[in-house]
């Protein structure tokens, strides 16, 4: 069987051997040497990068917290181990800074990593792609032409021989899931995201033409520990489901995960447009291994963004001063201000203001509404 037909799927027990054994299913090891062979280099040339979630990490862990947002660094570092048998030397873990590192000290990719637990120790290196941002002219397809977009692209990420996203299973209010494909829009250098890529551009664009340009040859989703709810990709909202879901093609992998959160697939914004850039706006036919049925509903009341909260973020975000809105309950109750303090008065000043807007802001049913646990 094509290893980019196979979506495999893992419901287990044990932590480790259900990651082991998603790898397995899906022929990791092969199309990692398959890509190997076609390299024409050695193995330790062949430069290999994987993209884990890190930098929604705001606030550490309590003691026996379960991890819903950030990408679980055992399991990272469990790949690294697995790559390094196969004779490969050249990993990389990466990431890029985003607005929240404008914004508070110390929020920046070695030191979150630290925080998280990461230790390379020689076994690889932690990539920061904001420290090594290069200028790049993308291709991309419109209207059935080649287009040409100038922006940023990290060093290690563009000089990848194997690029693998390996992102936490969350709920998302721009798209309803952030997974595979969406981790990948996490790679761009430049800070200031949001009004780089979600008001000058639409993010789903941005991504698909990052897909284009530097192929993802690995996706694996992390959720044995998801989070769910709105502003599930930031607050931790932790759901013991206890899968993984890993292949070749991000956007099938995706696919089957939108499908056993009881979501459809073909509403994504960020898969429609990756389609359209990888595929010609033909989604991927596709075989489940191993676990054929369980969705997330069997194993816990998980919770979806609703189509309607979609639509009207969709609109809201435009209006660059509603941010700050839609982010008042992190700022106000989940952020670590001793951790990460404000880089400024201003800012001490502002995020003060924003907690007692949060407290006006809560006596609104509409608002309210937003964080009820109900699907």
């Amino acid at each position: 069987m094509d290893n980019d037909n196979i979506v495999g799927v893992i419901k287990g027990t044990d932590k480790l051997k259900s990651f082991d054994e998603v790898l397995k299913i899906t022929n990791f090891d092969d199309t990692l040497n398959k890509a190997f062979e076609k390299s024409g280099k050695g193995k330790n040339e062949f430069k290999i990068i994987i993209k884990p979630n890190m930098m929604v990490f705001v606030k550490p862990f309590e003691p026996d917290e379960p991890n819903g947002l950030v990408t679980d660094k055992e399991l990272v570092e469990r790949l690294v181990d697995r790559i390094l048998k196969l004779g490969f030397t050249d990993i990389a873990v990466c990431e890029a800074q985003n607005d929240v590192g404008t914004m508070f000290k110390g929020h920046n990719v070695q030191r979150i990593a630290g925080l998280i637990g990461y230790k390379p120790e020689g076994r690889y290196k932690i990539v920061n792609l904001s420290e090594e941002s290069l200028t790049f002219k993308y291709i991309y397809k419109k209207n059935s032409e080649m287009k040409k977009w100038k922006d940023k692209v990290g060093k290690s990420w563009k000089e990848a021989d194997f690029r693998i996203t390996i992102p936490k299973c969350k709920t998302h209010e721009h798209d309803w899931m952030t997974l595979g494909v969406k981790n990948v829009y996490g790679c761009f250098p430049p800070a200031n995201k949001v009004w780089r890529y979600h008001i000058k551009k639409e993010i789903w664009d941005v991504t698909a033409r990052s897909f284009l340009n530097f192929p993802v040859h690995y996706s694996i989703v992390d959720a044995w520990v998801g989070s769910d709810g709105f502003q599930g990709y930031k607050i931790n909202n932790p759901k013991e489901l206890k899968m993984f879901f890993g292949g070749v093609n991000p956007v099938a992998v995706d696919m089957e995960v939108f499908k056993r959160a009881g979501l459809d697939p073909f509403k994504s914004h960020f898969l429609e447009k990756a389609v359209e850039q990888l595929h010609d706006g033909k989604y991927p036919e596709y075989v489940v291994k191993g676990d054929q049925k369980t969705n997330f509903s069997d194993i816990c009341e998980w919770v979806n963004i609703k189509d309607e909260t979609v639509k009207q973020i969709d609109c809201f975000e435009e209006i660059y001063a509603a941010w700050p809105i839609i982010n008042l309950k992190m700022v106000a109750e989940y952020v670590d201000f001793k951790t990460f303090p404000p880089k400024n008065f201003i800012l001490r000043i502002a995020i003060k203001f924003l907690k007692k807007l949060y407290r006006v802001f809560m006596h609104f049913k509409w608002y309210r509404r937003l964080y009820e646990r109900r699907t």
